[in-house]
């Protein structure tokens, strides 16, 4: 699984590359789905970044013209993040640029074969599999 992820993160990052995006970049772009934003905490949960890192991955990516933040409390405190509508374009080249890499990646499987590995991700991907520990322990 690592090699078919170095595999994958580097044939992503070579086209990422080319749209000036750094990888996790990309995460942030295709996890902001509502028009109206999302809260730049929530989006940090769901990239998995912690504060700091998300915050300097924004102010990246709002130099890049990707996303804006707005304040959303009356402290100051809160920011929503939307993408912008550059951000909207480059997030479905994106999703195109995902779906190829997945594709020359599989291009070796019969199509029951692509439909296994598929099921058998989501279900590591949902935390349904659980390591035995005895299987790490030795």
């Amino acid at each position: 699984m690592a090699r078919l992820a170095k595999l994958y993160r580097n044939e992503l990052a070579k086209k990422l590359t080319q749209l000036d995006i750094y990888i996790g970049q990309e995460q942030v772009l295709l996890n902001i789905r509502e028009p109206e934003g999302v809260s730049q905490a929530e989006l940090g949960d769901r990239v998995k970044a912690t504060p700091a890192t998300l915050t300097k991955m924004l102010q990246r990516m709002e130099r890049g013209g990707l996303v804006r933040r707005e304040r959303s409390d009356s402290r100051g405190r809160a920011s929503r993040v939307f993408l912008t509508e550059y951000g909207w374009a480059t997030r479905h080249t994106v999703e195109r640029l995902w779906q190829q890499a997945e594709s020359r990646l599989t291009a070796g499987l019969t199509r029951e074969e692509a439909v296994a590995l598929s099921r058998l991700l989501d279900k590591l991907t949902a935390g349904e599999v659980t390591p035995r520990r005895a299987e790490f322990d030795s």
